[in-house]
């Protein structure tokens, strides 16, 4: 007989781990029940639908991410201690669940961009911009600063993909000392409207 969560955040999160595995077409509602601790029908009664459970989850997710690794952006430390910790919270969440990579990317990848959840991972990408971008400003200009954060987000995602693709933990590595090596240089603006790096020719 299943045991009854005794708060919404363990169901949210025990639900979450289950969708981060398996992917929200493959997440049935007994495996989002069971893992919550609840029948179908009172994981029903909560949410409505599993469309419902997801949406939940993803808003979850969010406020968890937003806690858990983007305030380590505004911590104490210099920049490259404060990124270095930032990236270890990410490692640290694209190994969990069978090494399941990144749930939001996961999501948008199955749900697509025009799906039933493509605000809401919209809006987690606002918030990972902002945050990276306010960051960032703290030693390049701002529309560097913007820059460099678009660049890092859509490194990490293609680096976690080849993480998951060959199973190889140096993808995210490599990733790292990237991102950290980048902290230490400037663009420098081209007349074509590009940007380099210092020392490029």
């Amino acid at each position: 007989m299943p045991t009854t969560k005794t708060t919404p955040t363990e169901i949210l999160r025990a639900t979450w781990q289950v969708f981060h595995e398996y992917g929200y077409h493959d997440a049935s509602l007994q495996q989002l029940a069971t893992a919550a601790g609840l029948g179908k029908a009172g994981l029903l009664h909560h949410f409505g639908s599993k469309r419902g459970v997801m949406q939940a989850v993803i808003d979850f997710a969010i406020a968890w991410y937003e806690e858990k690794a983007l305030t380590l952006l505004s911590s104490e430390g210099t920049l490259e201690e404060r990124w270095y910790a930032f990236m270890e919270a990410h490692f640290r969440l694209v190994k969990m669940n069978g090494r399941a990579g990144c749930f939001m990317a996961n999501s948008i990848l199955e749900t697509g961009v025009k799906g039933d959840f493509a605000e809401s991972l919209q809006r987690f990408h606002s918030i990972w911009t902002a945050a990276a971008t306010a960051s960032l400003a703290e030693r390049f200009p701002p529309d560097e600063a913007a820059e460099r954060a678009y660049r890092i987000f859509a490194d990490y995602q293609g680096s976690v993909v080849l993480f998951k693709l060959y199973r190889d933990d140096s993808h995210l590595e490599r990733l790292r000392e990237r991102t950290l090596a980048s902290l230490s240089y400037r663009f420098r603006t081209e007349e074509n409207g590009g940007a380099k790096r210092d020392g490029d020719s």
